[in-house]
């Protein structure tokens, strides 16, 4: 049996794999299974992997028909056979040290789950960021080992769904049953929230190991019209798992925190307006009460934007609700707590666009005025002014 498993799906992944491979591959962990799935890819992944496989005894390849991540992430699961498991993104990175390091962390605290820093790798530009919402642990007042069942009222905000930022001991993944749902999108949410609620012990390891790519446009972010609802269908299968378990009084208020986190995100990241339509009507139809999006307080909320814009949901019409999701400027989120008609936010809108026209143009006016008072455009005028009169003298006599 490996020490580790690495799982990484791929589809189409032709561009990245390669080098999210070599990271793979670069672990000072070396006694590892790299275990890659291939979803039906079209393009020369399958070719790809295979032919890097010759090179490196430790790597697997399976292949599938197309079915999402969440299929191909499953048939990784299943087939890993490591003592820790780490699910890798075909177009992420390892950092070199990332599983000697959590290893380490699990190893010494006893923990079923490690939790570390990941930080963003911009596609198109280039650019390293920090990405501090998947670590956020100021609620746990200096604790970096501890049981979620003593501390639960933000366990699912802090972390993020993925898996790509976390390490999961194999015998507690089999133990407990832990599978990734068979949907296209949003397919980490049951199981990574799964992991976070039933942990006996979960350890905090402050170190930026993962690189996390942003802004592909390939990436299942953003193919949020192929399935507008899966994120939904997680929802629903975490609070009935929370409810067969006897936990859900208890992780109550995170979940409904996170789900009206995932409800607004989604919204917010939809591609058309049929796809906004489906979630705004499936959530007004029977979300907001299966969700019990509302079953918090404004002031208990984690994030009380994220309740502001369910809360419009059931108080504003369609058109309304179109128009605030993708006007961002605060102004807006204001107006969600507010009585004023839709009419009225584009009323204010326009004025201000009249006046931000007024400011520019009294700007230019003064710009203007200040250069034609300016020494060194009068020092111009005065050298260029001999030029100037000759050529209208030849104009005139031209005539």
């Amino acid at each position: 049996m490996p020490r580790a498993s690495i799982v990484i799906p791929c589809y189409n992944a032709e561009r990245f794999v390669e080098a999210t491979l070599q990271s793979a591959r670069a672990q000072t962990v070396t006694d590892t299974e790299i275990v890659c799935v291939d979803d039906g890819s079209t393009d020369g992944t399958l070719a790809l992997l295979r032919q890097i496989a010759q090179t490196d005894e430790r790597i697997r390849v399976i292949t599938q028909q197309n079915g999402g991540e969440g299929p191909a992430r499953d048939a990784g699961r299943a087939a890993a056979t490591g003592d820790w498991l780490y699910f890798l993104d075909a177009d992420d990175f390892m950092q070199p040290t990332l599983l000697e390091e959590a290893i380490a962390r699990g190893e010494q605290t006893e923990a079923d789950v490690v939790i570390f820093k990941t930080q963003e790798l911009d596609d198109q530009t280039g650019e390293i960021r920090d990405f501090k919402y998947c670590f956020e642990v100021e609620w746990l007042d200096g604790l970096d080992v501890f049981c979620p069942l003593e501390h639960p009222t933000r366990i699912f905000n802090s972390f993020q769904n993925w898996v790509h930022n976390k390490l999961f001991r194999g015998s507690f993944v089999r133990e407990h049953g832990l599978e990734f749902q068979h949907v296209r999108r949003s397919a980490d949410l049951l199981f990574t929230c799964r992991a976070l609620s039933e942990a006996s012990r979960i350890a905090l390891l402050d170190r930026q190991l993962h690189l996390y790519r942003v802004n592909n446009p390939h990436s299942a972010l953003f193919t949020s019209d192929v399935a507008p609802l899966d994120f939904y269908e997680g929802f629903l299968a975490l609070r009935a798992t929370l409810e067969e378990r006897g936990t859900w009084d208890l992780y109550h208020d995170a979940f409904v925190s996170w789900a009206q986190e995932g409800v607004s995100m989604n919204l917010q990241r939809t591609r058309s307006f049929g796809d906004f339509k489906t979630i705004v009507d499936t959530m007004r139809a029977e979300g907001v009460e299966r969700l019990d999006l509302m079953g918090v307080s404004r002031e208990v909320a984690v994030n009380p934007d994220r309740w502001d814009r369910c809360h419009a949901l059931v108080t504003k019409s369609t058109e309304e609700l179109l128009y605030l999701y993708f006007s961002l400027e605060k102004r807006d989120v204001d107006y969600l707590r507010t009585e004023c008609s839709w009419k009225d936010l584009h009323l204010a809108n326009q004025q201000s666009c009249i006046e931000e026209q007024d400011r520019i143009l009294k700007q230019q006016h003064e710009d203007f005025h200040n250069v034609l008072n300016s020494t060194s455009y009068r020092v111009g005028r005065a050298i260029t002014s001999l030029p100037r009169n000759a050529t209208r003298l030849l104009g005139r006599r031209a005539e």
